[in-house]
Order: C-alpha cells, then structure tokens, then sequence
C-alpha cells in the first residue's frame, strides 16, 4: 500500500495496536452476549429458526421462504442436537402464518432461552467478524489509527449491537456484503486469483444470505466501473507498466464479474439442494406461487416472476421470497417522526439513520468534506459508492421497516467516519482532545442504552426513553421485553393487570407474566382471537409501545391505545413497554377484540354466538367499520339478508369517511364479497 498524507503522522506501536484490537474485540462479544441474553425472542426470530430447523431435518425450504437459507441454516445448527420436539403438521391457509406458530411450538415447548442463546451467538460471529474486517480495511485504506477509532465507534453503535446477535438475516448480510467490497477492493488494488476466489465466495455468500444480497452485483459493477475511471491517476507506484495497461482493462474486469455472477448462480441452486419445488415430496405451498404472484401490484413483476418460475431459473422458494418482499409496501404502513402513514415514504431510512445512529458518527460524517484526505479515491469511491446505492434503492423501494435494513452502509459510514475524525486528529492537540471526546461520548451514550440497544435514539431524537414515539417496531419495540416486564411486576406488586403484547406467537406466560391478555394488532391481522374484555378495564396495563402508537392499528380514532399513547405513563419498561395505573374507558379496544372473537365463531359455523358478539361489539363501536363488517357478514351467513346489507352498507360508509387510506383492504374485501359500487 503506497503512503498517503493521511498515514504520515499516524503511525502507531504495533504492541499498543494488538492490545487496543484485543480490548475492543472483548468489549463487542462481551455486549452481544450480556445484552441479547436479557432479552426475550424478537418476533422473527422463532420463525427464521424453525426454518431452518427444518431445512436441515427436511430439506423443506417452504417455510419462511421471505429469506435465502444460507443464515438460517447455520443460526438454528447447534439446535440440532437439543432433542426438541417438531411441530405436528396443522393444515393452514397461508405458510407465513404457519410458519410463526411452528417457530414459537419449536422454542416454547423446550428451553426457549437456551435455544435462543445458542443461535444467537452463532449471529453474534458475523458480528465480530465484520468488526475484525471494519478495523482491517480502515487500516489497510487508511492508517492505523483510523482503524482503532472504526472499531471503536464499531463497539458503541447501538444499531450495530442491537441487530449484531439476534437470529434475523440482517447482521450476516451485512458482514458478507461488506467483505465483498472490501475483498474486490483487495483484487482490483493487486489482481490474484486467491483474491478473486475470496471475492466471489463472499459474494455468493451474501446472495443466499437475504434477497437484498442481490444489490451486491450492480455495488460491484459500479465500483469495477470507477475503478476504470480513476486508474491511470489512482494505481499504485510499486506495479509495473505492463500491469496497469492489463489489469485493469474493461475485458479484464467484465470477466471478473460474469466469473462472480455464475459462482453466486451456481451457489444459490447448491443451497437449495438444486431442486426447484419448494417442498420435498408431495407437499405444496399454501398458496402456490401462481396465486401468491397475483397479490402484486404491477403487472411487470407478475409477469417477470411467472417467467421465470415457467423456467425454472430459481429455486420456487426463492421466487416466493421475492414476491413476499415486493407485496409489501402496499401492504404495510410506516411509522415515522410520530405519525402513521398509510405506506412507505421516501424520507424514511434517512430520517431512522439520523435518528438511531449516534451523535459522534454522525458528526465524523460531517467532518468527511473538510478533512483533506488526499490521494485516497479509489479508497472515497470504495466507500460511498456502496452507502449512495444502497440507501438510494432503499428509498426507492419503500420497504420502510426498520433502520435494520440499511445496516449494510453501516461498516462503510464508520470508515469514513473514522478517516476525517484520523484526519482531524492530526492536525492539532485540540483537534485530537475533540475527536476523544466525541469518542468517549459515544461509549457513555451507548452504555447509557444498555442493555436494550434496540430501543436507541440519539440525544437530539430524545434518546431511548423517547424513542418509540418517533419510530417503532424493530426501531424500538420489537417484542424484545418480556423478561424486564416480569422483573418490574415483581418488583411492584399488583392485584389486575392486562397485558398487549406485540409478539402473538408468544405466550408471556412462558415468563411467568400472568396478566390478562389485551387484543394486539398482529393478534387482529392474523385473526387470532382472545378473551373479551369489558367496556372498562381497571389496574395495571402494560401496552407494548408499538401496539400504542398505533402502527398495525392507524392514527387517532383508529387506534383503540389512542387513549394511553395521550397520556404519559407512569413507568416505561426496557424503554419499550408502557405502564398505567388506573381505570380507563376502551370501548373501542373491547369492541375490536369481540369483532376478532366472532369472526372465528362465524368460521366454526357457530352463528348464534358469532351473532351475538358482532352485536356487542357494534354496540361498543358504533363508528368501527370493523365490527359493522363483521355483523353484516354473520347475518348474511344467517340468511337474515336484509339486515347483513344495511350492516354492511354502514361498514362502507364508516371505512370510507374515517381515514379511508386505512381501510382500503376493508373497502376492496366489502366491495367484493357484495359487489358494492
């Protein structure tokens, strides 16, 4: 590596280096571990592990096909000699719904806590391993120094930490993507085929890691496309003439990738055994691909999908996969600077980045334009070029579900970072005094979060305690609480309580949290019923933040916490879960929950009892589109005609003037099961 102005006055004593690296790795293992071992499943979490559970005893990759299997194939490999007990097939009429309560059967009917531990720490290796890559690359770009203040700032990133052990497919991606770019940046610095060789087989790892994999190839075509821009100017001084007219050649490079492609295509089909079918046998998705391609929006994607399913170009998981993906942001709403949008919008990944990131990385980052780094821009170009597409594709796609989508620019931002703050540290006493306090702010705002990282906000956001009211779900609540909520009941002692939690795959009394149970949204929009709950409830309630704010609900009269998320609670467990005390008014709440309650009666053919509820809940909610809808179906099944269409003409009328945008899947359901205009 040929010296540049950055590296000149950094040289460090190689013994102090090994010691600071030794320290900091320690640090990073020793925070994965302390703080994922608090805290109860995520709400993906059981559901990637009984995928890959049964990937392994059964090749059957039509469970959880949303994600590639190469993570959760070596998450759930030290579940495999725990004895645990497989789920008996139970017939459903949609795989992912299956899928949650196989996961949660998986993990409850045995030591939830040591499984989750287990795999957990298996995630926890891609943590580390992209901490060691982090710390190599900055050094090898840059400069010594530059590398111990990137895996310093790596340490105290609370996104990092948060997502650096949980069993999702987000930390694996994110390390695989970056030692793609970091080893192709090694290949196009001094071509071999052992650098090439590493470069695909990274590559090709994070292909089969998520589908967001894929944003590998056009980073690396962009990156080889600037690498042929800036070559005459930019190779180093120690090769020869004859390597920098060859080496890097459009022919050259072309080659490179088409070589990368293949391996990755090849690999793609080798995890999923080289067989097309989803399930081993005779067994079939529920639904087929066929009728799961025609939830898609754009006529484009549907015909790009039956494509290449007609040709068997990818494995039909995969394909369900990416169908899955591209449902939803018409599917899903957002939930961003305290407010519930109908779905995605543009601002985002940007705003949850400058929300959840820490002040001392975001303020390196601003320091980038001013720190004269000179003769660096492949090293520039290797950096931004990955953060600029990835987080403009982001945008684009509107899959607005949590800042742990974009945690691939991540390693790449540190560097940066970490190359002004170097660059500054240098220039004077002063400057060096301000980039070690921006460094050990970073670690007492960090600690300060311990050990629920999830729930992390900066200072300007408010910091953690505050963060549910500005983003949520993965960004705060993501049904990680369960244990701190049992310690706090033990701790205050209380006659009643009721409980709406955000995981419905999971039972809190697996915890020994014995409180009734209060309607949740996923419980809603999964159909799963619970016990009716009167008018009027009293005592202690705990309301999972995200259920309060109302994201699976919609804004205001929509939302039946509406009522708690205008007040102030009277305590808020790990920052994630609220605490009142008192009596409190839900008619709402209660009338939802009997809506959810008689929709399943009306399933069970027990009409009178459906009848009955529906009524209730009406009463309750004379304004709930949901309840009409669901009186107006029971007496239509009841042959009571004419009364089932005033329900539902009411049903309509509500959906269609109480934030319409809201209930667009309510008004296309009512409009096609009566043909209403």
């Amino acid at each position: 590596m040929p010296e540049i102005p950055l590296t000149s006055s950094t040289t460090m004593c190689p013994r102090a280096t090994r010691l600071i690296v030794v320290a900091l790795f320690t640090l990073i293992g020793g925070l994965l571990f302390a703080s994922v071992r608090q805290e109860s499943q995520t709400v993906d979490e059981a559901c990637h592990l009984f995928a890959g559970f049964t990937y392994w005893k059964h090749a059957d990759f039509g469970r959880n096909p949303e994600h590639p299997p190469l993570a959760k194939l070596l998450a759930s490999a030290p579940l495999l000699t725990m004895g645990l007990k497989e789920p008996s097939f139970v017939p459903d009429s949609f795989f992912k719904i299956q899928d949650y309560t196989n996961g949660a059967y998986l993990l409850y009917t045995a030591d939830a806590d040591a499984i989750l531990l287990r795999a957990r720490m298996v995630v926890a290796l891609f943590s580390l391993t992209l901490a060691l890559l982090v710390f190599l690359a900055a050094r090898e770009m840059f400069s010594p120094l530059t590398g111990i203040i990137a895996l310093i700032v790596f340490a105290f990133e609370p996104v990092l930490l948060s997502n650096g052990a949980l069993v999702t497919t987000d930390m694996p991606l994110t390390c695989l993507f970056f030692a793609s770019v970091y080893s192709f940046y090694r290949y196009i610095k001094r071509p071999s085929l052992s650098r090439l060789a590493l470069c695909a087989a990274t590559t090709a790892f994070a292909i089969a890691a998520k589908h967001s994999g894929v944003l590998i190839f056009p980073t690396l075509f962009l990156l080889a496309l600037a690498s042929l821009l800036i070559a005459p100017r930019q190779l180093p001084s120690d090769i020869t003439p004859v390597e920098k007219g060859s080496n890097h050649s459009l022919c050259r490079l072309a080659s490179v990738l088409v070589a990368i492609i293949v391996m990755s295509y090849v690999f793609l089909w080798a995890i999923y055994g080289f067989r097309y079918a989803a399930r081993p046998g005779q067994l079939q998705m529920i639904p087929t691909l066929a009728i799961f391609t025609r939830s898609l929006n754009s006529p484009l994607r549907q015909s790009v999908i039956t494509f290449l399913a007609r040709h068997h170009l990818f494995p039909e998981a995969y394909l369900y996969g990416w169908v899955d993906i591209l449902r939803i942001p018409d599917s899903r709403t957002t939930f961003i600077l305290g407010r519930v949008l109908p779905s995605g919008s543009w601002f985002f990944f940007p705003a949850v980045f400058l929300i959840k990131s820490t002040l001392t990385l975001l303020s390196f980052l601003l320091l980038l334009p001013f720190a004269r780094i000179r003769g660096c821009r492949r090293e520039i170009l290797f950096l931004t070029i990955p953060v600029a597409f990835f987080l403009l594709v982001s945008i684009l796609s509107m899959l607005n579900m949590g800042v742990r989508h974009i945690l691939p620019i991540y390693p790449f931002c540190i560097i940066l970072g970490a190359a002004a703050a170097s660059s500054f540290a240098t220039r004077s006493g002063i400057a060096k005094v301000a980039v070690v306090a921006l460094l050990i702010f970073a670690a007492v705002s960090s600690l300060h979060c311990f050990p629920d990282y999830l729930a992390y906000s900066n200072e300007i956001a408010g910091g953690p305690s505050h963060t549910y009211r500005l983003v949520t779900d993965s960004n705060a609540d993501w049904g990680q609480g369960l244990k701190w909520t049992k310690t706090y009941l033990d701790q205050h002692s209380t006659s009643s309580c009721w409980f709406s939690y955000y995981n419905p795959a999971v039972n809190p009394a697996y915890y020994g949290i014995h409180c009734k149970p209060l309607l949740s949204g996923m419980n809603r929009e999964f159909g799963i019923a619970t016990p009716p709950i009167p008018s009027t409830i009293t005592g202690t309630v705990l309301i999972s933040a995200t259920e309060a704010v109302g994201f699976k609900w919609g804004p205001d009269t929509l939302n039946p916490y509406q009522i708690f998320l205008d007040r102030k609670p009277d305590a808020i467990i790990g920052n994630s879960t609220l605490v009142y005390y008192g009596t409190f008014d839900v008619p709402l709440l209660a009338a939802r929950t009997n809506a959810v309650a008689a929709m399943n009666l009306l399933s069970q053919h027990r009409l009178p009892e459906a009848i009955a509820l529906a009524q209730a809940a009406v009463q309750q909610a004379p304004d709930s589109a949901d309840a009409n809808a669901v009186l107006g179906q029971a007496l239509f099944t009841s042959n009571r005609i004419g009364e089932g269409q005033q329900a539902i003409a009411t049903a309509l009328h509500l959906a269609q003037t109480i934030h319409p945008e809201f209930q667009k899947r309510l008004i296309e359901t009512i409009r096609r099961s009566n043909n209403a205009p």
